[in-house]
């Protein structure tokens, strides 16, 4: 098809994993020559230092205010991205912004294609206004001309929510693992726990400080392993939740065994010297940080949450799965893991699946076949 127009809507440059995700898809996707812009909410965020100078950037530049007037005020600047003319397609990234566009999309007739890209598993989030959000899910779901979901399991349970005809949806993993992936790993971090010759275990864990990560769960587990030996954690990212886990960690004493790092732009380097990867999340999409760890060789133990960990793992053939929920089984996975050794080239091999190439071919063969579709037009799904 050449040369393509490409917008992708987001709402900030945030440290999580769809918005980090999204900007190495774009770099790549513009560095193979298509014209791509970014239309963001708010031009700020830790993620923005790795994107590419060819990558534009349209800042709506809204109000920090309420979700309700922020939505509000994206509906102008949508309906003009939506008109045929400027851009060939616009990709909305995670269901917030694309119900948002789903909605501005009522008012443009024509209008481009409108994809949306799911990064979780929708049924397992809470929102506000969660009941109204997911009676409208069906009827804004008609709007989309094909929905990307970064994983089977986040497919499968969008169809189930969504009511989507199972060809509407499909799935493309992230662009997990490229060049400036392994230039990160080159790096050495900068934390003292990770000193060569150490005396005790240094587990890290990596994500948004949020409800749905469930650090709350691994600080818990942290004090079970207290009778087991000498651990350390280090916690990578930043949130909401921070304070809140501040006080958890002084209130349990754990002050000199668990470090909140804060926001690092290279998390794998961290992987590569810690003796674990951790994840404790709720649910997931598709866990970045796995596939990092297995790039890298690291050993890795996860809740068996939906959806990704799994499915990344290979059913547990490649790293440690345990309950969700549950501190006492986390504490006993850290344990077995630490005596456990995997086949690290099967661990690497995984990782070449979750490509830039993989990626952005999928993401390609997705836009092409809506645009095709949808010229005229047409729509992409029959109701």
């Amino acid at each position: 098809m050449g040369k393509l127009r490409i917008c992708f809507f987001f709402h900030r440059f945030d440290g999580g994993g769809a918005e980090r995700m999204t900007v190495v898809l774009a770099n790549e996707l513009a560095r193979q020559g298509h014209e791509v812009t970014i239309l963001i909410r708010h031009n700020k965020g830790p993620v923005k230092q790795i994107l590419s100078p060819i990558v534009q950037v349209l800042d709506m530049n809204l109000p920090e205010a309420g979700k309700l007037r922020k939505n509000l005020g994206n509906l102008g600047w949508l309906r003009r991205v939506l008109r045929p003319g400027r851009f060939d397609v616009l990709l909305a990234v995670t269901a917030e912004m694309s119900q948002v566009a789903a909605l501005a999309s009522y008012m443009v007739s024509p209008r481009i294609p409108l994809i949306s890209v799911v990064h979780n598993t929708l049924s397992q989030e809470v929102h506000s206004f969660q009941a109204v959000r997911e009676r409208l899910f069906p009827m804004l779901n008609r709007r989309y001309d094909r929905v990307i979901a970064v994983s089977e399991g986040v497919r499968e349970d969008y169809i189930a929510l969504c009511g989507a005809l199972p060809e509407q949806a499909v799935t493309v993993y992230n662009p997990v693992i490229g060049e400036s992936f392994w230039k990160q790993t080159e790096t050495e971090p900068q934390h003292p726990w990770l000193a060569e010759g150490r005396d005790f275990h240094v587990l890290v864990l990596v994500g948004r400080l949020c409800r749905a990560k469930n650090h709350a769960l691994m600080l818990e587990a942290m004090k079970g392993l207290r009778e087991y030996g000498k651990f350390r954690l280090i916690l990578l990212g930043d949130g909401e939740l921070r304070e809140q886990l501040k006080e958890q960690i002084r209130r349990d004493k754990l002050n000199d065994v668990v470090d909140l790092a804060g926001f690092v732009p290279n998390p794998a380097a961290y992987f590569r010297k810690a003796d674990l990867v951790v994840l404790s999340s709720r649910y997931e999409g598709l866990p970045t940080v796995l596939v990092e760890a297995l790039a890298v060789g690291a050993k890795v133990v996860s809740t068996d949450c939906p959806s990704g960990p799994r499915e990344i793992l290979k059913n547990g053939e490649l790293g440690i799965l345990v309950e969700p929920g549950n501190p006492q089984a986390l504490t006993e996975g850290i344990l077995h893991a630490l005596t456990w050794e995997p086949d690290r080239e099967a661990l690497r091999r995984r990782a070449l699946d979750f490509t830039d190439q993989r990626a952005v071919a999928g993401y390609l063969r997705v836009i092409c076949e809506t645009a095709q579709l949808c010229r005229g037009e047409k729509k992409c799904t029959k109701r």
